[in-house]
């Protein structure tokens, strides 16, 4: 799918991200900054959208995660899969362990839940 992007790295600000995207504009991979200027608008909500990501082309996912290992591999993201079924397809949900917690929300856990197959999971990334 020529026309399909893939988050490759997260950032928490747009600065950041444009070092790398011009580092792989450099090696003719084609990326994409979405939620830039969300966040160059008010940089206080960057934490809540996730921030700021690059976005590759799907057939240049390799080539773009190659260079950004050689920067700094700690900026990858990784897909979360679904343990059982392998699907990306998922919700995150809060779990409860005791009445109390159901009552007042706090230290809950959270996990994912598969929309395909329907089994709870903890996240995993793949390499």
């Amino acid at each position: 799918m020529k026309d399909s992007f893939t988050t490759v790295a997260v950032f928490q600000y747009s600065a950041e991200a444009q070092i790398i995207k011009g580092r792989l504009e450099a090696e003719n991979i084609n990326v994409f900054l979405a939620d830039e200027y969300t966040v160059d608008t008010d940089p206080l909500v960057s934490n809540a959208i996730g921030g700021v990501k690059l976005q590759v082309y799907t057939e240049q996912i390799e080539a773009a995660k190659n260079i950004i290992k050689t920067i700094d591999a700690s900026l990858l993201v990784e897909p979360i899969v679904c343990s059982s079924c392998k699907s990306s397809n998922y919700k995150l949900r809060m779990s409860f362990k005791n009445l109390f917690l159901k009552l007042v929300p706090v230290n809950g856990l959270f996990e994912y839940s598969c929309a395909d197959c329907n089994s709870n999971f903890e996240a995993t990334e793949v390499l």
